[in-house]
């Protein structure tokens, strides 16, 4: 099923009944912007969002890891140990 992001604006129901794959669609630029698959599917999706969800840590942590300042980075990771 494909909805576009002001139709979740405005019933965002649609979102917690899912129980199909739903492309949010960006209309005007005909331009996906996210993906919905009900959660009961998340045991076959494990691996996959594990993986997306580090592409994503790379992503938002890019300075850090090309820092000339590695010491931050690894004050960075000691609080997420300790946190963990």
């Amino acid at each position: 099923m494909i909805v576009a992001v002001n139709e979740i604006a405005k019933h965002p129901k649609i979102i917690s009944d899912a129980n199909e794959i739903i492309y949010v669609q960006d209309k005007r630029k005909n331009e996906l912007k996210s993906i919905v698959i009900p959660a009961s599917y998340e045991p076959y999706l494990h691996d996959a969002l594990k993986e997306v969800e580090y592409q994503m840590w790379l992503k938002r942590n890019q300075g850090l890891l090309n820092s000339e300042h590695p010491e931050i980075l690894e004050n960075v990771v000691g609080d997420l140990g300790e946190k963990l």
